[in-house]
């Protein structure tokens, strides 16, 4: 796996104050290329994620353990991170802010902790900033699998979004249509007349709608051969989904798993696998790691309406 494209880490560390950004930028660039997310704590050393978790020191040296003199980021630092993300404008972020990120150009978005007071958001107590990856060609070996519907499952940092943004590309740029409902920004990249990330040439992108509006849009107008999201999170959006299986449209998505139980366990997982997509790709932990396809009625004793 390669790291992040269009706009990576050193992109990305313009965001942060001046006094965490100019440590970050002197470290070398295969610690740059692993990290998948950078943390700031308030009171807690700045830690980047990847394969490990590594903590900075104030002379820039990554460490897996906590250094004797960390770069800290206190409260003024995580506002003024959230100040330049938000172009300074936090009051039209807001309705993201209540649900805990903040979307970023290239498909990076901001995780955001803290208080919420009146129903707006307050103290800001961590920012973990994850950095989306453009690796071409690493869903090659999905190819085959996606025109009965694919759901792609493993657990947090295991490179799903990763693996689906380069499948539709693939999809995509095969010839077929491809709407792609990208209701956070993570998946394309896209966010007002921003370019983004590659898609592929034969790929429409709804943002701004939850995915059972976008899918329902989708459908009516857009005519797509797929329709590509990432994970679904409550019962309307699975409704609006099942759709499609009746249209004749395959889905392509995510779901976070912590081992294969879970796709017969998890209720949004077992409807998928039941209502019609029949090919999962397992990921492991790791990214870049190993790749099991399940087909849906090897799981069928399980998957009991």
């Amino acid at each position: 796996m390669v790291g992040c494209q269009n706009g990576g880490f050193d992109f990305v560390i313009k965001f942060l104050p001046e006094g965490i950004s100019s440590v970050l930028e002197m470290l070398p660039i295969t610690v740059k290329n692993s990290a998948y997310e950078i943390r700031l704590r308030i009171g807690g050393p700045v830690c980047l994620t990847g394969q490990t978790t590594l903590y900075i020191s104030e002379d820039a040296i990554a460490s897996s353990l906590p250094p004797k003199k960390p770069l800290l980021a206190d409260s003024a630092a995580l506002k003024e991170t959230v100040m330049r993300i938000t172009c300074r404008s936090l009051y039209t972020r807001e309705n993201e802010l209540k649900q805990g990120y903040l979307s970023m150009p290239f498909g990076h978005r901001a995780g955001v902790c803290g208080s919420f007071t009146g129903g707006s958001f307050g103290e800001i107590s961590s920012v973990n900033i994850r950095l989306a990856r453009q690796v071409f060609g690493c869903a090659e070996p999905l190819l085959k699998y996606a025109p009965q519907g694919l759901l792609i499952a493993g657990p947090p940092g295991s490179g799903k979004t990763t693996l689906l943004r380069d499948l539709v590309r693939l999809i995509s740029n095969s010839g077929q249509r491809v709407c792609v409902i990208d209701t956070r920004g993570e998946l394309c990249g896209r966010r007002a007349d921003e370019t983004g990330l590659e898609v592929g040439i034969n790929t429409d992108v709804i943002t701004g709608l939850s995915k059972a509006r976008g899918v329902e849009n989708a459908l009516r107008t857009m005519f797509p051969q797929y329709i590509a999201f990432d994970e679904i999170g409550n019962g309307e959006e699975l409704s609006r989904v099942r759709e499609s299986f009746f249209s004749g449209v395959k889905i392509l998505t995510t779901a976070h798993i912590s081992d294969e139980r879970d796709l017969a366990e998890r209720g949004v997982t077992k409807e998928l696998l039941l209502s019609g997509i029949e090919n999962v790709a397992v990921l492991s932990g790791e990214i870049g790691g190993e790749i099991r396809f399940l087909k849906s009625r090897e799981v069928a004793a399980c998957l009991k309406p």
